[in-house]
């Protein structure tokens, strides 16, 4: 077996180097990020292989392939423009152009997606070799999909001379106090933001309909800024008459600057906004654009559990621009596992405020209670089921780099 280092910006161009110089038979066996990008260490059978003049070849025109699909994606041809204008088939030719960028944006999610799992796993295995006393722990710890950085650091608390029931209430006592936890505001503005499908909408009549209940309906109102998704203001309006609410619209950041001024004489105003991919960047700018009119409005993160562990830390990342107070926690009845969510919490410092566990108004949301998340994340674990992909990867049978033809 030959073992080499491969340096790259980052580890999409690493995949190209390595599959070009050993084809889809490599094997990763770490990565790390370096200076100047990252770090990955490869093996392969066979004899060592140099990269030759038609490796070199091919890997220019598979390049000079995407970046020419990309451009022709993102930019419509001569004809396309002078049909736009004329109004005949430019509409056919875009949407033809974006489900192809729609297609290679899925290509790349799914190649991170392997490469991340097989990552982990490596980790995985890695820490269980120098740590075999805690071989236990690092099983619930796998299965609950913490990161393998934080559950190293976990492990170095833990004793290895305790037996595994200690272990395992101790590494609980340890999350809990390293999960971040912040109590919800009982006044001001409450503005949920994240992205489309996450559960803010709903979220919004469940804060409403829980405060009705408790306080009052004379000092709350509701404010909604989504006018981009079909049918999401009227949502909110029926909540608003069930509830005998005042809900109040805006399609424009000064339109909203203008209702908000009126609404601050209210004790509580819930903002609903419109739901951004982490990858909107214009979107996002619209937004921080809403926001800045906003003054003294508590922005909250929904972030959704069902989705991968590295998708909510590309989502935290893109929404961390607007001073995050916290996160409420979505769709928790949807997710298989919580540790990969508790983990970016974790790691961004990022306070969980509220939970909804489901889509009945008010019942299915809480303040958030790391003790409970904790508990949850762990139950999951111990009746997750991996789906055969993954059973795959970790036995070995699917370790390897594949190319798509």
């Amino acid at each position: 077996m030959n073992v080499k280092k491969y340096r790259a910006a980052d580890s999409e161009q690493a995949m190209r180097m390595i599959r070009a110089a050993h084809g889809p038979d490599a094997v990763i066996l770490d990565c790390q990020s370096v200076a100047g990008g990252v770090e990955l260490v490869v093996s392969w059978e066979g004899e060592p292989s140099l990269p030759t003049a038609t490796d070199a070849d091919k890997e220019r025109t598979a390049l000079d392939a995407l970046r020419s699909r990309r451009e022709q994606a993102e930019s419509p041809a001569p004809a396309a423009r002078q049909e736009a204008v004329s109004g005949a088939s430019g509409p056919q030719l875009a949407w033809s152009q974006n489900d192809e960028l729609h297609d290679l944006k899925q290509e790349l999610a799914a190649m991170k997606s392997m490469l991340m799992s097989q990552l982990k796993d490596n980790n995985w295995q890695q820490l269980t070799a120098k740590q075999p006393a805690k071989k236990s722990s690092h099983q619930m710890l796998s299965a609950m999909d913490i990161d393998p950085s934080i559950a190293e650091s976990l492990q170095r608390e833990l004793p290895s001379d305790e037996s595994e029931a200690v272990q395992r209430e101790m590494l609980k006592m340890l999350l809990v106090r390293q999960l971040p936890i912040s109590e919800p505001p009982r006044t001001g503005a409450i503005c949920l933001l994240g992205p489309q499908g996450a559960g803010k909408t709903t979220t919004i009549a469940k804060l409403a309909a829980q405060h009705v209940m408790q306080h009052g309906r004379d000092d709350i109102a509701i404010l909604t800024t989504d006018s981009g998704r079909v049918g999401a203001q009227e949502q909110l309006r029926a909540y608003g008459r069930i509830l005998q609410i005042p809900v109040h619209s805006a399609d424009s950041p000064q339109e909203a600057a203008r209702t908000f001024r009126v609404l601050q004489k209210k004790s509580v105003v819930l903002i609903d906004t419109a739901g951004l991919s982490f990858r909107d960047h214009e979107g996002l700018d619209e937004l921080e654009k809403l926001l800045a009119g906003l003054g003294g409005a508590h922005c909250y993160l929904t972030l959704p559990a069902d989705v991968e562990a590295y998708v909510q830390s590309e989502i935290i990342d893109a929404y961390s621009r607007f001073n995050l107070a916290g996160v409420v926690i979505s769709r928790i009845d949807e997710a298989m596992r919580l540790g990969g969510l508790l983990s970016n919490l974790i790691q961004h410092r990022l306070p969980a405020v509220w939970c909804t566990n489901g889509p009945k108004v008010p019942q299915n949301l809480c303040v958030a209670d790391a003790g409970k998340l904790v508990n949850m994340a762990m139950k999951m674990a111990m009746s997750f089921t991996p789906p055969a992909r993954r059973q795959a990867a970790d036995s070995g049978r699917a370790q390897h780099i594949g190319v798509q033809a």
